[in-house]
C-alpha cells in the first residue's frame, strides 16, 4: 500500500503543522511507504488557466502537473491536511483539486452520467477550525464536510473516505492538542 500526504497550510509553527508532523511520523514509524506534497512549500500554482490555448478538457495532459498525477495514481490512499477557512479548504488546496483532479483522470463522463476514475483509492482528511463543533453542526450544517465528501471524493470515486475534525482550535488547551495530535499519530500508525 502507498500513502499521499497532501498538506496545505502555509505556517510551519501552525497546529496543522503539527498534525503534519504526527501524520508522518505514524507512517514512519509504522514503516509505511509514503509520499508528500506540501503545497505551500512547493509553491503549488494554484490558478487554473482556461482559454484557446489550453482547454480545460485537455488538462490531463498538462505537462506541468504530470508529476503531481503520477503521484495521485501511485497512492492507494490519500491524507489531507489543512484547516478550514472561509468555510472551505485553503484556495491553494482547491486549486491544486481543480487542476489535478482534471477531466479524464480523476472521473470522466458516461451518457452524462460522471464517473469516478480513481476507484480503489480511499482517503483520510484532517482538518481544523477555529469554530466550537456546535456551531459548525447547528449553524454551518458541517457545510465544508459536505462540500468535498460527495463532491469531491465519491465523485472522483474514492472511497471510503473518513475525516477527523478539530473544532475550536484557537481556543483549545494545550492539553487538549496534545490527545488531538496523540490520536492522530495512533490512526496514522495503525
Amino acid at each position: 500500500m502507498s500513502v499521499l500526504v497532501i498538506y496545505a497550510h502555509p505556517d510551519p509553527a501552525s497546529f496543522n503543522h503539527a498534525i503534519y508532523e504526527q501524520v508522518v511520523r505514524g507512517l514512519k514509524d509504522k514503516g509505511q511507504a509514503y509520499d508528500v506534497i506540501d503545497l505551500y512549500k512547493e509553491g503549488f500554482d494554484p490558478v487554473l488557466v482556461h482559454n484557446q490555448e489550453k482547454k480545460r478538457s485537455e488538462m490531463k495532459n498538462d505537462p506541468e502537473l504530470a508529476s503531481y498525477r503520477r503521484l495521485v495514481k501511485k497512492a492507494d490512499h490519500l491524507i489531507f491536511i489543512y484547516p478550514i477557512w472561509w468555510f472551505g479548504m485553503p484556495a491553494i488546496l482547491k486549486g491544486f483539486i481543480d487542476r489535478v483532479f482534471a477531466s479524464g483522470f480523476a472521473y470522466t463522463y458516461k451518457k452524462n452520467i460522471p464517473a469516478g476514475l480513481l476507484k480503489g483509492k480511499s482517503a483520510t482528511v484532517i482538518y481544523t477550525l477555529d469554530s466550537p463543533g456546535f456551531y459548525e453542526r447547528l449553524i454551518r450544517h458541517s457545510l465544508e464536510w459536505q462540500s468535498v465528501k460527495g463532491p469531491i471524493f465519491h465523485f472522483c470515486g474514492i472511497r471510503p473516505v473518513r475525516r477527523f475534525v478539530f473544532f475550536g482550535v484557537r481556543t483549545s488547551s494545550e492539553q487538549k492538542r496534545k490527545k488531538w495530535l496523540e490520536k492522530i499519530y495512533q490512526v496514522s500508525r495503525n
